[in-house]
């Protein structure tokens, strides 16, 4: 195109003008064309300090065509492999090719490969697509990190509209990026991916789009993505564009210090790297050696800690020898061997040749004699391996550098390798060690992280009260009698007298936060609350919107969500966003146990991704978050007296009439009598109530629950 454009315009310019003339604008024109073919083909950017170019910018070297998939390759002798390489290759060079600097595919063809499989590495990568594009980036060999026109209307049936840069293959972890970052089409864009083990962090154009997650194995479900393999530029039939690509392949010592600071702040260290401080048993068959313990050549037993542990995650680095064997005695009662007295998780260099003809089940990472875990995943004899084990009631997991190696339920056990399962399985807790098997395995940086009890269950709504016959007036017009306070920074007091009775009103001050919570539990009625804002604002929300609630379903401790209010699903009260649904799900301040809370709705997204209710809309279930009430302006600003186009709540100083219908697990949301939010399946459907204070002044002349059917219209 740039040649016909030069050519036709040299000729324009020489037919129409004089000599002089022409000379001048010919120079004139051939430098605005120089200019312009330097600003199209700008210049290769330096890779970043310790990367290595994947892409020279001149030619396909270090390049390959695809050939079939991980799977299928691995079933291939090396002849069947060479030949389909040699017919792979002579297709990729006749649709990828080299221009300006830039990998360009026609459309047509397969995906381009790196020669070289990876392992743990950092990359980086531009590309560009034009409209309607669609592509992605497979991470050794497994599809895919995401790229496609995510303003093409036909791919928004497969969530297109969410972004590019995540994991769109993914069933068990998360599907589509957390922002979407992308430039428009047509414009560059660049990826920074980091991958270590199974879970990889990508961001696009400099926004985090994926937070450590888990690249599931496409090709074979029931394992963890390959330890390595290729990088493919995914062919979707359609012209593509990639530049500046460049890697660093991440050494194991880095690696392991990864994977080790996620949440590093929960673990606790049992090993000081100096002494037996804390350890018991066999002790005077173990060293200490560069801060490792070691077990002594020809010696056995098992070491382990003097405290107990029921259900936790416990971390450590290993190092085998050649032909090394070990494990990790578990829920072990301090004597007996500890794969029948407890439970022995298998430490094994598993691809020594005396180890050829074990039984499935006791290879490295296995429950000894229980439970096969997958191999192929251990570094070679000699480097640091990176492993954690959790274990939870009956189910047991464990992460062999950054791989899901077994994930299983020890319930499901019916028989071990030896015959009877043997009872030393069925603890519930126990030391923790290592039972040496006479070879100088090394463990370093032992920590355990006590886990919390499992999730909370409600208890029976039968304890809670419905009305049958005649209202229940929560709020008696006089005083709070059958409520109480809990205020983040005072707990059950409040002495800034935040909640108070005024001329038959609930006056809330708004002077902090916490909430007015019904002694009682509740459970299908029909809530009238009547409400309208005060002048003043407090603290950091002085210039905020005027926001407040009332919490339906509460249940578990005071103050188990964000140390203020409780487990809960709210009814929302905010300037511009009264009949917002919140879905507030807690914990236990002390033992860490959750408190559940969720809901389904109906929902649509509004321009900005948010969820917005519409009846009919896609069925979603939620665990956290807000479901905008159908009118909420898209606009929505977070300022004081913002009011939306469309909002149905009445106008600053007068009576705004907020109902919530709550049948069972259905709820609806009325506001001065117009439906504007509902929601199915509630967990837990009964519970207290709590009524806000959010640093915004507010009264509430009624707070009463109606029998389902019989609430009054308008008063």
């Amino acid at each position: 195109m740039m040649k016909w454009l030069t050519g036709t315009l040299i000729s324009f310019t020489v037919a129409t003008m004089t000599r002089s003339q022409r000379f001048t604008s010919l120079f004139t024109l051939l430098l605005v064309l120089l200019v312009t073919q330097l600003a199209v083909a700008k210049a290769p950017v330096s890779p970043p300090e310790g990367f290595t170019p994947l892409f020279n910018g001149k030619d396909l070297t270090g390049w390959k065509g695809l050939v079939g998939n991980p799977k299928t390759r691995a079933a291939m002798t090396p002849d069947e492999l060479a030949a389909a390489q040699q017919e792979a290759d002579e297709l990729m060079r006749a649709h990828w090719n080299v221009v300006d600097g830039v990998l360009v595919f026609d459309g047509e063809g397969k995906s381009l490969c790196t020669e070289k499989d990876y392992g743990d590495f950092e990359l980086y990568v531009d590309w560009k697509i034009l409209e309607g594009g669609d592509s992605g980036i497979y991470l050794r060999g497994s599809p895919q990190v995401q790229i496609w026109d995510t303003e093409f209307e036909d791919y928004f049936r497969h969530g297109a509209e969410n972004g590019s840069g995540a994991f769109w293959n993914n069933r068990n972890h998360p599907r589509f990026p957390l922002v979407k970052a992308d430039n428009p089409v047509g414009e560059w864009n660049t990826f920074f991916i980091r991958m270590v083990g199974e879970r990889a962090t990508i961001k696009l154009n400099g926004q985090l789009v994926v937070d450590n997650v888990v690249l599931e194995n496409f090709w074979e479900r029931d394992k963890p993505i390959y330890r390595t393999g290729q990088i493919e530029l995914q062919n979707h039939g359609n012209t593509l564009y990639f530049r500046n690509i460049y890697i660093r392949e991440i050494p194991t010592d880095e690696a392991n210090s990864i994977l080790a600071s996620q949440e590093t702040e929960q673990y606790q260290p049992t090993f000081n790297g100096r002494n037996f401080e804390g350890w018991t048993g066999d002790v005077d068959s173990y060293e200490i050696v560069k801060e490792s313990i070691v077990c002594k050549p020809g010696n056995g037993g098992t070491l382990f800690t003097k405290e107990e542990y029921a259900d936790f995650t416990a971390r450590m680095e290993f190092k085998l020898p050649p032909g090394g064997n070990n494990g990790l005695a578990v829920r072990y009662p301090g004597e007996g061997r500890a794969h029948l007295t407890g439970m022995e998780l298998q430490v094994l260099d598993s691809e020594h040749e005396k180890y050829a003809k074990l039984d499935p089940r006791q290879y490295h990472g296995s429950v000894y004699g229980l439970i096969p875990a997958h191999r192929g995943y251990l570094r070679p004899t000699g480097e640091w391996n990176f492993q954690e084990v959790t274990l939870r009631g009956s189910e047991v997991k464990i992460e062999l550098n950054g791989f899901t190696i077994l994930d299983a339920d020890l319930s499901q056990v019916t028989e071990s390798k030896d015959g009877e399962v043997p009872a030393g399985m069925k603890r519930k807790s126990g030391h923790f060690g290592f039972a040496g098997h006479n070879d100088p395995v090394a463990f370093r940086n032992v920590s355990i992280r006590k886990l919390p009890p499992p999730p909370a269950v409600p208890g029976s709504r039968d304890v809670a009260i419905s009305p049958t016959e005649a209202p229940i007036k929560l709020f008696n017009g006089k005083n709070l009698e059958g409520f109480y306070t809990w205020i983040r920074d005072s707990q059950y007091a409040d002495p800034k007298k935040i909640f108070t009775v005024k001329d038959g009103m609930i006056h809330i001050s708004g002077d902090g936060y916490g909430g007015l919570i019904t002694r009682n539990s509740y459970r299908d009625y029909h809530m009238i609350v009547e409400f309208k804002w005060g002048e003043k604002t407090w603290g950091n929300r002085v210039d905020r919107a005027r926001d407040s609630g009332v919490l339906l379903h509460c249940w578990g401790p005071d103050g188990g969500y964000s140390n203020t209010w409780m487990a809960s699903i709210e009814a929302q009260i905010i300037e511009g966003g009264v009949g917002d649904i919140l879905v507030l799900s807690g914990i236990h301040p002390e033992t860490g146990q959750i408190f559940p809370t969720s809901l389904t709705a109906e929902i649509t997204k509004d321009r900005d991704g948010e969820k917005v209710w519409k009846r009919g809309g896609e069925r979603i279930t939620i665990s956290s978050g807000r479901i905008n009430w159908f009118g909420r302006d898209p606009d929505w600003a977070d300022q004081i007296n913002f009011r939306g186009k469309d909002d149905v709540e009445s106008p600053f100083g007068e009576w705004t009439r907020l109902e919530v219908i709550a049948d069972g697990g259905h709820l609806l949301y009325k506001v001065n009598g117009v439906v504007v939010n509902e929601a199915f399946e509630a967990k837990p459907d009964f519970g207290k109530l709590l009524l806000q204070t959010e640093q915004a002044e507010m009264f509430v002349r009624r707070f009463e629950l109606w029998p389902l059917g019989k609430a009054p219209t308008s008063d």
